[in-house]
């Protein structure tokens, strides 16, 4: 499964980063809103941070909850810290669960198009796969932090 998501990621999304270790490339979330934001679900990425610090890790994985909540993928502090401290295949495990959530919404024929454009779909609007519940959605929101 680790060679499948790995191609996946590096020869038809196109990150920017080419991902070598699943705990390492992905414990700070940045590469998590990168894919995410490529597929037009985190219209907030320009707000994710690269630097090196744990208070920017959370903050964006803070950002990650509402989007993983909405694409029905089981997502709370627990697993945060697990992939924070780069516990071995949880990482793996969570992009396995992204990328089949985002194949229901992209056929992966369509997937290829990410490689050739840098991005899906610039001027499609984010495409959601639940309806939100805001009264819900803000409750969960806050208890995750």
């Amino acid at each position: 499964m680790a060679e499948l998501i790995a191609n996946w990621l590096n020869e038809e999304v196109g990150l920017s980063k080419r991902v070598t270790n699943f705990e390492e490339d992905f414990a700070s979330g940045y590469l998590f809103g990168e894919l995410l934001y490529k597929f037009n679900q985190q219209p907030d990425f320009e707000e994710f941070s690269t630097k090196n610090a744990t208070s920017h890790f959370v903050m964006n994985f803070e950002r990650l909850e509402p989007t993983l909540r909405a694409l029905k993928i089981q997502f709370n502090s627990k697993t945060v810290e697990q992939v924070m401290r780069g516990e071995r295949g949880l990482a793996l495990r969570l992009l396995y669960q992204i990328k089949m959530v985002l194949e229901k919404v992209y056929p992966p024929a369509d997937i290829s198009i990410v490689a050739k454009t840098g991005k899906f779909g610039d001027n499609l609007p984010a495409q959601k796969i639940v309806a939100s519940k805001p009264k819900y959605d803000e409750v969960t929101h806050e208890f995750f932090k």
